[in-house]
């Protein structure tokens, strides 16, 4: 069996988050956020239910997507693949490649419930393929409900001078945002329209966001608003003071240290701290860690001499087929 990368991560015949370029047969998508999703109208997608319905209603899918349960195996070539949540964001999935060995590839995850969400679970694997976007040991993450907490003050305090603007990706962050201003804050916040659309497909499949209310020229409705930061800078920030004729103070929820600007900063993340990483390790027992995304090479050092679990880096030279793994 083979892992290595091409067009997407290959796990053996089974592709993950293929590029559309990749004409395979059939391949797997982990979640609905835009790097992991990449379509062409040749191969069959598999994905859950619920990243199905994310991906139809952000107009992204060329492909036929099948969505699937939770648990449920289904079968690519001689492997039985399986989904499993990854307390990610909405729907978003670990796969679990069972054929000669069996591999759990964690994609983006968290091991923390958050407000909306169940963390994930470790999967019993030989061969773990782990995603290390926070692989380092400088990234450790409070508690959630503290956070929260430390959100929903900013906004009571800021709200009643001013007018707040909350900072998170539209998909999964700023659904945990508009639950936390009605839960922590007791406001019902204005969101952005690509951030109501994704909060409707959360409604949809069960997930209880609280109320909230879609930018439409209507900034008077309401003391908060969510935005995607990809949408704010300093003159957007400094229009809607002009406009408001009010003091508007800024919150971005992320798991990086990077002010941009911002009044304030809440780590708040759908990824793994580093913490996280080792213990998913740990309860998975795999005999061989592979690593992808971010500290590839340091967080394998880290496994190989913490853990004594051989670790390689998915992207070093030479690395590419369980041979040379061991």
């Amino acid at each position: 069996m083979q892992i290595y990368s091409s067009k997407g991560l290959f796990v053996g015949n089974v592709p993950i988050d293929a590029k559309a370029g990749c004409r395979a047969e059939k391949a797997i998508i982990s979640h609905g956020h835009s790097d992991h999703v990449s379509t062409n109208s040749e191969t069959n997608y598999i994905c859950t239910e619920e990243t199905a319905a994310l991906i139809e209603g952000m107009g992204k899918s060329k492909g036929n997507l099948a969505g699937i349960k939770f648990g449920k195996s289904i079968g690519i070539g001689d492997s039985s693949i399986s989904l499993h949540n990854s307390g990610h964001i909405l729907g978003s999935a670990q796969v679990l490649v069972e054929s000669e060995k069996t591999v759990a590839v964690t994609s983006d995850f968290k091991m923390q419930d958050s407000i909306i969400q169940k963390g994930a679970l470790p999967l019993k694997c030989d061969i773990l393929v782990i995603e290390t976007t926070f692989g380092q040991p400088c990234y450790s993450f409070p508690a959630r409900e503290q956070v929260y907490r430390q959100i929903g003050d900013f906004v009571k305090e800021n709200s009643k001078k001013g007018f707040v603007v909350l900072a998170g990706y539209a998909l999964g962050k700023a659904q945990e945002l508009t639950k936390v201003v009605n839960e922590y804050a007791g406001i019902v916040p204005l969101v952005h329209e690509s951030i109501y659309s994704n909060n409707k497909v959360y409604e949809e499949h069960g997930v209880k966001l609280g109320d909230y209310i879609a930018l439409e020229h209507n900034l008077g409705e309401s003391p908060v608003l969510i935005m995607p930061p990809s949408l704010l800078n300093h003159h957007l920030l400094q229009v809607l003071e002009f406009s408001l004729h009010k003091k508007v103070f800024s919150g971005m929820a992320t798991g990086w240290q990077f002010r941009n600007g911002f009044d304030a900063l809440f780590p708040l993340s759908d990824h793994a701290d580093f913490q996280q990483l080792m213990d998913y390790i740990k309860q998975a027992e795999p005999r061989l860690v592979v690593t992808m995304h971010g500290f590839e090479k340091e967080f394998a050092n880290y496994v190989q001499r913490r853990l004594g679990v051989a670790a390689r880096p998915l992207g070093e030279k030479g690395q590419k087929t369980i041979m040379e793994f061991s």
